[in-house]
């Protein structure tokens, strides 16, 4: 489930086209609840965009149920880092972000050599 701040994207966009589509008098709104009514397209576009919104996050940060790997930030106050270690269940947490993808490493072009003289002109 996507969410930015809270809120899936079809609501995010729905927040503010639904004002509008009230203003508009389109047939949108239901009038009982004054919100977009699920079977209208505008309803429909929701809903759509919210699945949309869950599948690229199903895509990119979900590894097919099973655990996820993190990149987790913590500051602690410490002598060293065994201390450090021990005391990072009490740390403050700095950042939190999921890295499911697998490192590609980069391959590096091969170097072509030559397998003949390149005569070099000497100065006169």
């Amino acid at each position: 489930m996507v969410r930015l701040h809270g809120v899936k994207p079809g609501d995010a966009i729905a927040k503010v086209a639904t004002p509008i589509a009230r203003s508009l008098g389109l047939p949108c709104i239901d009038p009982q609840t004054n919100q977009l009514r699920p079977e209208s397209g505008c309803g429909k576009r929701r809903a759509w965009l919210n699945n949309f919104g869950d599948s690229v996050y199903d895509y990119l940060f979900k590894k097919n149920g099973g655990p996820m790997t993190f990149v987790i930030q913590v500051t602690v106050e410490a002598e060293n880092a065994k201390e450090a270690m021990d005391k990072i269940s009490e740390g403050q947490v700095l950042s939190i972000n999921p890295r499911p993808q697998p490192v590609v490493s980069q391959v590096l072009p091969q170097r072509t050599t030559t397998t003949h003289a390149i005569p070099v002109q000497q100065p006169k």
